[in-house]
C-alpha cells in the first residue's frame, strides 16, 4: 500500500534544481546510478565517440503528472530519469577532450597526449561572424592559439572574438590573483555549415545582417538548427561551446590540476587603462565549459520537447559552496527557510574548507556578501579597463569589489554527484587532468506542470535553474520574474528568447547569430528574459 501510494504522489512532487557542489555523499540514497562510459552500448569504458542523443528514459513518455526531478532522489533506475541526460553529458565532456589527433587511440593516451582537444578543432565564432572592430595586432613569431579582446573603438568591448564579460550580465569574474577570466565559443562543423548556408542557400546565410533578412522572408517560423540522431550513437545535430578560462601564476597556482594551453593574448587599446594595446604570452587554464547539442524529436519521448541538450562543467576547486545552499528539498522559495536567495544580491557566506585554494574565492571580506558584481571605477573611459601588465584587473574595478568572493549557490543533484564519482576516478584510472572536472548539472527542454507555489522556479526546463559560477556568477539565484534584474539563471529560460537581426524571429534557442550586431546582440542577451 505504502508502494501504491508513493507511486501516486510523487509525480506532484516539484523539482526545483540542481547546481553546486555536493553536501552529502551520494551513498545516503540506497538506488545509485550507473556511468556508462561509451556511448556505443557495447563497452564500458571511456571512448571518444561523442553522443549523439540520451539512451533509454522510461519516464520520458508520460505526459501527465510529469515534473521533473523529484524533491526526493530515486529509487530505482526506473523513477531515474535524469542520469541518461548526465551521462550523455560526461560522454560529450570526455570525447570532445580526446586529442585530436589521437581521437582513434585508448583513453591512456587520448586523454594524456598533448596538444588541442576535439572541440578546439570546432569553427571560432570570429571566422563565421567577423572580428570586432578593433582588436590588438600580435607581432610576435610564435606560434600559439590567439585571444583577441577586442572592442567597438569607443571603450566598449565587443563580443564577436574571446571576451572578458559574462555575455548574461556584460560583468567581468575575478581570480585569486586578479586577473580577469576569459570566454570564447566554437561551434562544431555542422552548425558552422548551418549558419553558412540555411538549406544549403548561402544567399540566406545566418552570419551576416542581409542575409538573415533573406532568410526571415522564407521562414517566417525562424532558424532550425540540424538536429542530432534519434539514437545515441547516431550521427550528431549541431554543436556549441563555450569554455572559461582562468590566467595561471606560476608562483601561486599549481597547472598540473588544470587542462592548460599557452595563448597570445590581445587587448584592444581603448579597453586598457593606458590607451596602448598589448599582446602578451600566457599559461591559461580551463575552469568551466557549456556543451549544447541539438537533440531531435523523438515520439517515445513526448516529455521533451525538440530544443537542445544543455551540460555544464567546473573545475573543482572554482568556488565553495553557499552554507546555506538552494537544494531540491527547499526550493529556495520558501522566505522562512534560511536558504531563500532567489532574486536577492547574495547566496549568503560560503563554506569554504579549510586550507582550500580557490580560483574565485578569497579570504572573506568585512560585510561583503557573496556573488556580488563588480563595479568599474569612475571616470573611465571603459566601464572595466585592463591594467598592462598582471594583475590584468587591478584598478579595473572598485576597491570594495577588487576580491572574488564567488560561491555555488545550489546543490548538485544526488544522482548527479553518484556519476561525478564514477567518471571522475575513471578519468583518474588513466591519469588524464580531466578528473579535476565535474558535471554541474544538463538541463533539457521538458512538457513541465507548472511549480508549485510557493516555489519560484522556471518551469520550462529540467532542472528549472541551473548556471555555471564561471560564465553565469551573478545570476545563479535569479528567476527573470523581475524585469530590473539580470536573469533568468536558467539556460532554457534564457536562450528561449534567442532572435535573428529582425529581433522577433526565433534563433532557435542560439544568440550566435545576433553577433551580426556586435552591440545589440549584448544588450540582448542581458535583458533576455
Amino acid at each position: 500500500m505504502k508502494t501504491w501510494l508513493a507511486a501516486i504522489l510523487l509525480p506532484f512532487l516539484i523539482a526545483a534544481v540542481i547546481v553546486a557542489e555536493p553536501l552529502r555523499p551520494a551513498a545516503q540514497t540506497q538506488y545509485q546510478p550507473q556511468a556508462q562510459f561509451c556511448v556505443d552500448g557495447i563497452s564500458n569504458t571511456l571512448c571518444s565517440k561523442v553522443p549523439a542523443y540520451i539512451g533509454p528514459d522510461s519516464r520520458l513518455g508520460q505526459t501527465v503528472g510529469y515534473n521533473g526531478l523529484y524533491g526526493e532522489p530515486p529509487r530505482s533506475a526506473a523513477e531515474d530519469v535524469q542520469t541518461p541526460f548526465d551521462n550523455m553529458a560526461w560522454q560529450m565532456f570526455v570525447a570532445l577532450s580526446w586529442a585530436a589527433d589521437s581521437t582513434g587511440k585508448p583513453p591512456a593516451q587520448g586523454l594524456t597526449a598533448p596538444g588541442p582537444r576535439v572541440w578546439q578543432t570546432y569553427t571560432k565564432v570570429s571566422a563565421l561572424f567577423g572580428n570586432s572592430k578593433v582588436r590588438a595586432g600580435c607581432t610576435q613569431a610564435i606560434a600559439l592559439p590567439k585571444f583577441y579582446i577586442g572592442s567597438d573603438g569607443n571603450g566598449k568591448p565587443a563580443p564577436n572574438n574571446e571576451e572578458y564579460l559574462q555575455a548574461s550580465t556584460n560583468l567581468p569574474l575575478i581570480d585569486v590573483n586578479g586577473n580577469w577570466t576569459l570566454f570564447e565559443r566554437r561551434v562544431n562543423p555542422i552548425e558552422a555549415s548551418y549558419l553558412r548556408a540555411p538549406q544549403g542557400l548561402s544567399s540566406q546565410t545566418l552570419t551576416t545582417r542581409n542575409g538573415q533578412l533573406n532568410f526571415i522572408k522564407n521562414n517566417p517560423k525562424g532558424a532550425e538548427f540540424t538536429s542530432s540522431a534519434s539514437v545515441p550513437d547516431g550521427k550528431n545535430g549541431s554543436i556549441e561551446i563555450k569554455a572559461a578560462w582562468r590566467i595561471l601564476d606560476p608562483t601561486k597556482d599549481d597547472a598540473s590540476k588544470f587542462y592548460t594551453q599557452n595563448i597570445l593574448l590581445a587587448v584592444a587599446g581603448d579597453l586598457v587603462s593606458n590607451g596602448q594595446p598589448f599582446c602578451r604570452s600566457e599559461k591559461v587554464g580551463l575552469v568551466g565549459m557549456h556543451i549544447l547539442q541539438r537533440n531531435p524529436f523523438v515520439e517515445k519521448n513526448k516529455a521533451l520537447l525538440p530544443q537542445w541538450i544543455w551540460a555544464t562543467f567546473e573545475h573543482v576547486d572554482n568556488a565553495p559552496p553557499a552554507q546555506a545552499p538552494c537544494n531540491v528539498s527547499s526550493g529556495c522559495g520558501d522566505p522562512g527557510t534560511p536558504t531563500y536567495w532567489i532574486n536577492q544580491p547574495s547566496c549568503g557566506p560560503a563554506a569554504a574548507a579549510s586550507g582550500a585554494h580557490y580560483s574565485f574565492y578569497g579570504p572573506p571580506q568585512s560585510g561583503q556578501g557573496t556573488n556580488i558584481a563588480p563595479q568599474g571605477p569612475a571616470g573611465a573611459r571603459t566601464q572595466f579597463p585592463w591594467n598592462p601588465r598582471p594583475p590584468y584587473a587591478q584598478g579595473g574595478t572598485t576597491p570594495a569589489t577588487a576580491m572574488p568572493q564567488a560561491v555555488r549557490c545550489w546543490q548538485i543533484y544526488p544522482t548527479t554527484s553518484a556519476l561525478n564519482t564514477q567518471w571522475r576516478n575513471a578519468l583518474s584510472s588513466v591519469k588524464s587532468v580531466f578528473q579535476n572536472y565535474m558535471l554541474i548539472g544538463t538541463q533539457w527542454g521538458g512538457q513541465l506542470e507548472p511549480p508549485t507555489p510557493p516555489n519560484p522556479v522556471p518551469a520550462n526546463a529540467v532542472p528549472g535553474m541551473l548556471s555555471n559560477m564561471t560564465l553565469e556568477t551573478y545570476i545563479q539565484n535569479y528567476n527573470g520574474s523581475n524585469s530590473s534584474l539580470p536573469g533568468p539563471g536558467s539556460c532554457v529560460s534564457c536562450h528561449n528568447f534567442a532572435t535573428l537581426v529582425d529581433n522577433k524571429t526565433s534563433a532557435n534557442f542560439s544568440f550566435l547569430p545576433g553577433l551580426v550586431d556586435p552591440i545589440a546582440a549584448r544588450s540582448k542577451i542581458k535583458t533576455a528574459r
